[in-house]
């Protein structure tokens, strides 16, 4: 099996302007994972995934009137949240042209304290001057990324002294069975994602960029259920979108991996927090 194609940032963008609003209806209104604490936990996939955005914000420790680089922003429910619930001013970025405009038209996207600002930009040739930000976090957003050692010292660069960055994201510890990578890296290709990070990667991307480590959290245990809500919504893509019948086929079998075993057990998610001294 050939490796997937390694995205450029119009191809995501192209991703997102296209299943934005498919993958939000079935995350909650966010675009990322839920957090569960046990199975016993009835918490609603909304309410999972803002715990999700809750727990990047508070290891921020951003201090009230503060701007945040939130990387990634999707359609801007969690910038809201953040500059909401911390009275910080949380500037967006996305490379989708669609997801500026919805996030544009939230209650609480503005300017100053409580409010957020969207924009396009890309994460690895960020458009803002060294020193702007008093924190910035990227939730499942590095992932998209073809050169994520760039994208991490280009966050680093924009950080302020004492600042942190919130790194959100899965990593590979393990390589995939032949039958695994069948299946795989197609859906890496159909999502715009580069081959996985491994263990250990995005802490020596940290490193290098000149931050400090400071917090390393596997929660990948309290996440599980949301795969079934990303399985619900690649079979909508796979039964609705315009694909040939050899690119549904691989979908659906991606849906039958995420219901049977939820992730593979080689790929962990962890919450990575690191301060620029």
């Amino acid at each position: 099996m050939t490796a997937p194609r390694i995205p450029a940032p119009t191809d995501v963008g192209a991703m997102y302007d296209r299943f934005n609003d498919l993958f939000t209806h079935h995350l909650g209104g966010n675009l990322h994972l839920g957090y569960w604490t046990d199975d016993q936990d009835d918490a609603t996939p909304t309410q999972a995934t803002d715990r999700i955005t809750d727990m990047v914000a508070d290891r921020l420790l951003p201090a009230p009137g503060a701007e945040i680089l939130d990387v990634g922003s999707g359609s801007g429910r969690s910038a809201v949240r953040v500059a909401e619930r911390h009275q910080v001013h949380v500037t967006g970025i996305t490379v989708s042209t669609h997801q500026v405009q919805v996030a544009q038209g939230r209650p609480g996207a503005g300017w100053g304290a409580g409010h957020a600002s969207f924009r396009l930009a890309d994460a690895m040739a960020l458009p803002f001057p060294d020193g702007r930000f008093g924190g910035a976090y990227a939730i499942e957003s590095l992932l998209h990324m073809s050169d994520r050692a760039k994208a991490v010292s280009e966050i680093a660069r924009t950080l302020r002294p004492g600042a942190r960055l919130v790194v959100l994201d899965f990593y590979q510890d393990g390589d995939f069975s032949p039958p695994e990578t069948d299946v795989m890296h197609p859906v890496f290709e159909a999502f715009r994602l580069p081959p996985l990070p491994g263990a250990g990667e995005y802490e020596q991307h940290m490193t290098t960029a000149g931050l400090e480590v400071v917090g390393l959290e596997d929660i990948t245990g309290n996440v599980h259920r949301s795969h079934q809500l990303i399985a619900k919504a690649v079979r909508c893509i796979a039964e609705e979108c315009d694909l040939d019948d050899e690119r549904r086929g691989q979908l659906e079998r991606y849906v039958e991996l995420n219901e049977v075993i939820g992730l593979h057990s080689g790929v962990h998610y962890a919450l990575i927090t690191a301060r620029r001294p």
